[in-house]
Parts: structure tokens; C-alpha cells; sequence
């Protein structure tokens, strides 16, 4: 059993939710916490918090962390700028719950501390999963140099390595470029890391009739994940437009970045993984992930996914959860 915290920027991208799902329902995986990061971190714990209530977890520790970044993307304008779309849990969250935090300084280093306290206490054994801009994980990192010898090793959903596989563009790689001075900091630590880049990521989606296959589950946990799903692409229906795209880039699909990135941290079968060496550069005001085959490998990459099995995978592990967790009536 893998021992983890999960890292995340839940609430804004569904695939969040969906990974935190994963990760619950996943028995290779002990989960020590759940840190959230960037925007608005204490509303992004209620959202989490509000997801382990449904899945019968409320052991699992949530402690928000930073809300803004330790440097400010390049350029200013990115399009995910410290803000939130407007729809972070709306249908699963009471209305109080809503209200956008006064004070985004108030948890900054919170998530970073207990970090440094888990892996302190599990030194060589935890490992960490994120899913969200790396905030947290540089924050920790400066304020305890020793962790990069702590922890076991780091997945990150992030980066994208081939841009010729995939018509999105680099710019739309969010969890690097919303805080490109943690990155620096995470990619120079040291700790074992493995990406699991936008290129491949992308591979993997649920399709319009998977999502109604869920609601026929009818349990309060699929329930959530299939209206947080719905909030998300009706929120982003003009995104598509507003970065400069012709075409719409969802297509009713919701993507599973995040929860292939927790999948690659304890398994193998369904993705390959290559050790590359990969350089952290600006490449037209755009952080990129940059691989040189002649240089000696400084990381594990992942880089194909068999994407009908994983989804069929997911949805299994899905299911399950949904089935042995709290009935409806234990958690109204």
C-alpha cells in the first residue's frame, strides 16, 4: 500500500473530483491527506471535504493551503490567473459554503506545513500526488530544505512534452504556468518525479453517455461527481473562444488529466512511462517542459496510456466505491 497526500486544485476542473474519487476508491493507496492549492484554497477543502462526506472518508484529513502563487504566471494574463470560473461547488455545496474566502492569505502556508509534518514522520514512505498548480510543494520545500530527502517520490499531472501529439496548445498547460517560480523550485529539488503530461492526458475522457451511466448508480457520491461534470462544461462552454481556439475542445467530453496522474503514482499496466530528461524553459511567455534525448534522465515520463481500458477502469473502481460507501440515507 502507497502511502499519499493528494495535492489539488479541486473545484475549478472537475477531473480533480474525479481523481479524489480515484484515489478513495483505490485499495494500493493509503491517503494521509488532502491538500488543496491556488485561487481560493479554503473553498477549494469545503468542495473536498464536502466529497469525502459522500464517500463515507471523513477520516481523511483537508487542510487548505496556498491560494496564490510564490511567483506570478507568465504573462499576467494568463488565462488562469489566481480566479475562480464562478461555479466551484455549486450543487453539492450549501449556499454559505459558496461565499468566496475574505482573506486568500489566511491558510498560505498551512497545506506546505503539514506536508513537512507527514513526511517527517514517514520519512522515505510517503509519497505525494499533485494534481494542481505546485504552490504548496515549493512553499514546503522552502521552508524545509531536508523535505526532498523525505519524501519517496512526487507524480505530478503537468507539463507536456510532444505538443506536436495534440492540437491544444502549450499555454493551455495550467498547473505549471499558474505558478512557474514553485515549479522551478519543485523540478530543481531533487524529490523522484514523474509527469504525466497534458499530451496524453488528453487521451482520456467520459463521454455524454458514461456520465448518465453514473446517475444510474444513484448514490450521493456519483451523484456529485456527475453535476460537478455538468457545472464544469456548461461554465466552460465560451472557454474554448476566450483562449483563441476555432473549434469547442470539449465536445461534451469531460478529460481525466488528474485522474490518470493518480492512477501512473501506483500502476503501470494501462500507461508506459520513459525516463527522459526534461528542462524546465520559457518558450514564448509559455513555461514548457522541454525533453533532450542526449542528456542524462532526470525524471520518469509518462507517455502513452491505453485510454479504453483506463476509462474502463476507472468506472469499475468508480462503481465499486459507489456501491460499498455510505448509503443515501447515512448522509443526508
Amino acid at each position: 500500500m502507497k502511502r499519499i497526500i493528494l495535492d489539488t486544485d479541486i473545484g475549478t476542473d472537475v477531473d480533480d473530483a474525479l481523481a479524489l474519487a480515484l484515489a478513495i476508491g483505490s485499495p494500493e493507496l493509503q491517503i494521509e491527506g488532502v491538500t488543496t492549492v491556488h485561487a481560493d484554497a479554503q473553498l477549494r477543502a469545503r468542495i473536498a471535504q464536502r466529497l469525502l462526506h459522500l464517500a463515507g472518508r471523513e477520516d481523511i484529513p483537508v487542510i487548505a493551503g496556498a491560494s496564490l502563487p510564490i511567483k506570478k504566471p507568465i504573462p499576467e494574463s494568463f488565462h488562469w490567473n489566481p480566479i475562480l470560473k464562478g461555479h466551484e461547488g455549486v450543487g453539492i455545496l450549501p449556499s454559505e459554503d459558496l461565499t468566496p474566502s475574505d482573506d486568500l492569505k489566511a491558510t498560505a502556508d498551512d497545506a506546505a506545513r503539514f506536508i513537512i509534518e507527514k513526511a517527517a514522520d514517514h520519512r522515505g514512505e510517503l509519497s505525494i500526488v499533485t494534481i494542481g498548480p505546485v504552490t504548496n510543494i515549493g512553499r514546503a520545500l522552502q521552508i524545509e530544505p531536508q523535505l526532498s530527502d523525505w519524501i519517496c517520490d512526487l507524480t505530478l499531472m503537468g507539463g507536456m512534452v510532444d505538443i506536436n501529439r495534440v492540437e491544444w496548445p502549450p499555454v493551455l498547460e495550467t498547473n505549471l504556468n499558474a505558478d512557474p517560480g514553485a515549479a522551478e523550485i519543485v523540478f530543481a529539488s531533487g524529490i523522484p518525479l514523474t509527469m504525466v503530461g497534458f499530451e496524453v492526458t488528453t487521451q482520456v475522457s467520459l463521454s455524454p453517455e458514461q456520465r448518465q451511466a453514473m446517475t444510474d448508480w444513484k448514490h450521493p457520491l456519483s451523484d456529485a461527481l456527475v453535476i460537478l461534470m455538468e457545472q464544469m462544461l456548461v461554465s466552460f462552454e465560451d472557454f474554448s473562444q476566450e483562449v483563441g481556439l476555432s473549434r469547442d475542445i470539449f465536445e461534451g467530453r469531460t478529460y481525466m488529466h488528474d485522474p490518470l496522474a493518480v492512477y501512473t503514482c501506483f500502476a503501470s499496466h494501462l500507461v508506459k512511462v520513459r525516463r527522459l530528461h526534461v528542462q524546465l524553459e520559457v518558450h514564448n511567455q509559455v513555461l514548457r517542459t522541454i525533453p533532450y534525448d542526449d542528456r542524462i534522465p532526470n525524471m520518469f515520463v509518462c507517455v502513452d496510456v491505453d485510454a479504453p481500458n483506463f476509462v474502463d477502469f476507472y468506472i469499475d473502481r468508480i462503481r465499486k466505491l459507489s456501491s460499498t460507501s455510505n448509503s443515501v440515507a447515512d448522509i443526508q
